[in-house]
């Protein structure tokens, strides 16, 4: 296999350079991910692809390794220089240990608050997203004595409609709001108290997650950062990365890495863990 003979190759390249067995070792997990990417996206490396893995994996080790493959395949691409002026700024992941601790809070807070989280959370919705559901958008199938909920979402930011699929113990909760609360398929899901024919306001739920979340971890985030956190355990549970820029509704895909975000060190014990 031609893929195979290159990485044979490239760690006899490596061995010539005198690097040591665990940062061949490293340096060779990258690459798996980097023909990973190729393969999916139908490219060849260029200078977009280049731009777009160091977007998901700029870590040191990240970026030493596509040094190493530039060499090796003596390729006219520039690896950019760390700044304090990036254009992407990487957005800081909630903890996994500090999601019930906000989502308990907001539920203290009211249902609506925690099931704007739980929506948010499970479908990795945009804010504006979750807040134009309307009852209109939620369509229920049943398979035999299963039954699936799935949510059309309407366009936002340019992109194409899609459907989104929750979770069972998700769809139990909104099927209870929609029923406890006698909403209609006009209705929105989430109304407002002051104007039920409008959504809940996008401000104040901003308010509302950063005070539970600051009450739960001393910490501020922002509803944004529940779809990030999604998209990263979707990709931790070892999810395509095209599957995720498909859920996500991206255009591109580099936009997807800018929202994988994992630490260098968890990154690497979870590849070795797919290599054996």
């Amino acid at each position: 296999m031609p893929e195979e003979k290159e990485r044979e190759e490239f760690e006899l390249f490596l061995k010539r350079k005198d690097c040591s067995e665990i940062t061949r070792k490293h340096y060779l997990l990258y690459y798996k991910k980097l023909c990973e990417i190729l393969e999916r996206t139908q490219r060849s490396m260029d200078q977009e692809v280049l731009n777009a893995y160091l977007d998901l994996y700029p870590h040191g080790l990240g970026r030493a390794f596509l040094r190493n493959y530039i060499e090796f395949k003596d390729l006219n691409l520039k690896i950019q220089r760390k700044t304090g002026h990036a254009g992407h700024k990487k957005v800081e992941q909630i903890p996994m240990e500090d999601m019930p601790k906000i989502r308990e809070k907001l539920y203290e807070r009211g249902d609506m608050f925690g099931l704007l989280f739980d929506l948010s959370e499970s479908c990795a919705l945009r804010k504006q997203e979750v807040l134009n559901i309307k009852g209109s958008d939620i369509t229920t199938k049943e398979d035999g004595e299963k039954k699936y909920m799935f949510i059309k979402l309407k366009k936002t930011k340019g992109e194409k409609e899609r459907l989104v699929f929750v979770l069972e113990n998700i769809a139990i909760l909104v099927t209870y709001w929609i029923n406890n609360n006698h909403l209609s398929k006009a209705d929105f899901l989430f109304r407002s108290s002051k104007n039920p024919a409008r959504h809940f306001d996008q401000t104040q739920w901003n308010k509302a997650f950063t005070r539970a979340c600051l009450e739960a971890t001393g910490k501020r985030y922002h509803p944004h950062q529940l779809r990030h956190r999604r998209s990263l355990t979707w990709y931790e549970q070892g999810l395509d990365i095209t599957k995720i820029q498909r859920r996500l509704g991206h255009e591109s895909i580099a936009t997807t890495m800018l929202y994988i975000n994992p630490d260098e060190e968890k990154e690497l014990e979870m590849w070795s863990h797919e290599e054996k």
